[in-house]
């Protein structure tokens, strides 16, 4: 007679939110990072290259789309462009991150900056 083990819990599902780009904006000394989110839910972002991190920065989302900026310091930003791969880290209650490495994208300049005539 074999014993029977109960059954195994289901796996997990997907996570409620996906991550979309991230974008670095010079002029605010930022990496907008984009997600789409299935639920209400809260978000810390943490944005590194090579294992330093560069910032962090939080926020909460409803069902759609929303941009977390990340303030990033001078020393930073500094060696950042566009197409460099960072590692973008979304802490959003799991016991792991959910985990990106996206090239990064470069924000439009804004029509009312300093060099605007």
């Amino acid at each position: 007679m074999l014993f029977e083990q109960p059954p195994s819990p289901p796996p997990p599902g997907p996570p409620p939110l996906a991550f979309r780009s991230a974008t670095l904006d010079r002029a605010a000394h930022t990496v907008d990072v984009e997600l789409m989110a299935s639920a209400q839910i809260s978000a810390s972002v943490v944005v590194a290259r090579h294992g330093v991190r560069l910032g962090h920065g939080s926020g909460a989302m409803d069902r759609g789309g929303t941009v977390i900026s990340v303030k990033i310091g001078p020393k930073g930003i500094k060696p950042l462009r566009k197409g460099l791969h960072v590692d973008v880290l979304i802490y959003w209650g799991a016991g792991s991150p959910l985990r990106a490495h996206p090239a990064l994208k470069l924000a439009p300049p804004d029509p009312d900056g300093p060099l605007a005539s």
